[in-house]
């Protein structure tokens, strides 16, 4: 019986030595290269912070970058090297001059997932590029006029809709954005009505409050995707949930069935490219391409505009004085041209420079990711980017990097007043990425969200509320920036 105990305890000894040595077997990989690296702990390399809940993943890289004042520097996610760019000229290298090098994304690809496969911004090149080349008229600058009378109706029913709650304490604005921003992208990509602000718990609306949520279930998926992504393709771990994918295909291919059988009908919409490019012998149109193409415009498109927009309203509600500057110039541009109009939005410079400064200080995605697809030696240095090796540019670390942007954490429009000065030596304000995997809807969001504002601000005050948290806090367990308590503010009819 004892010769047993000591068998097994001398076994248990051995695999468990065997799992930490299996475990810890690429910790030497940057001291190995000569590359500055922060020390992993076992199993967990340096994600400890933001794996606990305790920090945002922008938040945890940001501290780490701050920290490290170098071009680049070495991490480990678990067990996986992975290399942190900071340096602007070499993030400029990456994302546009070097792109071919570092066209594809690290996050997980689901080849087995005939939508997710197909799903724009996880999707590997080839098929990205031939993908996006079709897209790209969606949101040719035609287009984008011809969305706006379908954007502005949708802001005009969602001041009606403040109306009800005229001088309420408090009121939770993200909700009100998120309702927006769905019947906008609904109307503009679909030509249909999602009904957000006639009900309460509209279909559209219920589908994309699930998708990010801030459920463990939700988080699992979206830091599983992004930080192990060999282990979410293995794992069949879907990038959504997937009751939520399954109704929206529903949704989608009853919209493009109805679409198909009606040709004569014309909603001037994604749908109607879609519908264009599959006539043709293309095989990268099928079906499931045309699926992926509609969630993904939906899926990206809800939390741009909302986050973008209530962020906008809170930082406004907390610096009145830049309120009524906006406000002023706003209502100085409705009288010249006796409404909202198009052109009218897209002349309101202090507009614009109050969402840029909206997107650096709360930037949708905390950092991008690439995949170095053969070696390349990095200029003036040692360092040879192996093949395989994943890339992490920090983007909330570059917006809140006092170099870039003195008073980091302080709201200042003022940064954006002459854009000329900004990335003028490499790029460190990255809001919708860049080079050509740029966000593909970018002058989209950036529309909706214009006229968004220009609709509310031109109706309502903003005021913050006894509820309203100052300062802001961003919830640990969401991959995009969101507030831990939403965004409640108070609207007060002018």
């Amino acid at each position: 019986m004892a010769a047993v105990l000591i068998m097994g305890s001398i076994l248990l000894v051995l695999i468990f030595t065997l799992l930490y040595k299996y475990l810890n077997r690429n910790f030497n990989y940057w001291k190995s290269k000569n590359v500055f690296y922060v020390k992993p702990i076992p199993v967990f390399g340096n994600m400890l912070p933001a794996l606990t809940m305790k920090t945002t993943l922008g938040e945890w890289l940001g501290d780490l970058s701050h920290k490290i004042k170098k071009d680049y520097f070495g991490i480990f996610v678990f067990d996986r090297p992975v290399l942190v760019v900071q340096s602007p000229k070499l993030i400029k290298l990456v994302l546009q001059k070097d792109f071919e090098y570092f066209q594809n994304r690290s996050v997980a690809h689901y080849e087995h997932d005939p939508i997710m496969s197909n799903f724009m911004f996880l999707a590997k090149n080839p098929r990205w590029k031939a993908v996006r080349s079709k897209l790209t008229p969606v949101f040719s600058t035609g287009k984008l006029k011809q969305m706006f009378p379908h954007i502005l109706r949708e802001g005009n029913l969602m001041v009606d809709y403040i109306s009800n709650f005229d001088n309420m304490p408090s009121i939770e604005s993200k909700e009100i954005c998120a309702k927006f921003s769905t019947n906008v992208i609904a109307r503009c990509a679909f030509a249909i009505d999602a009904g957000c602000f006639n009900t309460e718990n509209a279909e559209f609306r219920c589908l994309g409050r699930q998708l990010f949520n801030f459920r463990c279930s939700t988080a699992f998926r979206l830091h599983t995707a992004f930080l192990a992504p060999k282990l979410a393709t293995a794992l069949h771990i879907s990038f959504f949930n997937p009751r939520v994918i399954n109704r929206l295909c529903s949704i989608f291919g009853e919209i493009l069935s109805s679409r198909m059988s009606n040709p004569e009908y014309k909603g001037n919409d994604l749908v109607d490219i879609l519908i264009e490019e599959s006539k043709g012998k293309n095989v990268e149109f099928d079906q499931n391409v045309m699926m992926a193409q509609a969630l993904q415009f939906f899926a990206a498109g809800h939390e741009t505009v909302s986050g973008t927009l209530s962020f906008t309203l809170y930082e406004l509600c907390v610096n009145v004085h830049l309120q009524d500057r906006l406000r002023k110039e706003i209502f100085d541009n409705l009288k010249r041209l006796d409404g909202i109009t198009c052109e009218g939005v897209s002349e309101m410079k202090f507009l614009d420079m109050c969402i840029a400064e909206t997107l650096r200080k709360y930037p949708v995605l905390p950092f991008l990711d690439r995949t170095c697809l053969r070696d390349y030696k990095v200029a003036d240095s040692d360092l040879v980017i192996e093949q395989g090796m994943d890339v992490y540019i920090p983007l909330f670390a570059l917006h809140h990097n006092p170099e870039f942007f003195p008073q980091p954490e302080k709201y200042d429009p003022e940064r954006f007043a002459d854009k000329s000065k900004i990335n003028n030596k490499g790029l460190y304000y990255l809001p919708f990425g860049d080079g050509p995997r740029i966000c593909i809807g970018n002058r989209f969001g950036l529309l909706a969200v214009k006229i968004g504002l220009v609709s509310l601000l031109s109706k309502y005050k903003i005021e913050a509320t006894p509820r309203t948290p100052i300062p802001l806090k961003l919830e640990p367990k969401g991959v995009v920036s969101q507030s831990t308590v939403g965004v409640p503010l108070k609207f007060v009819p002018i």
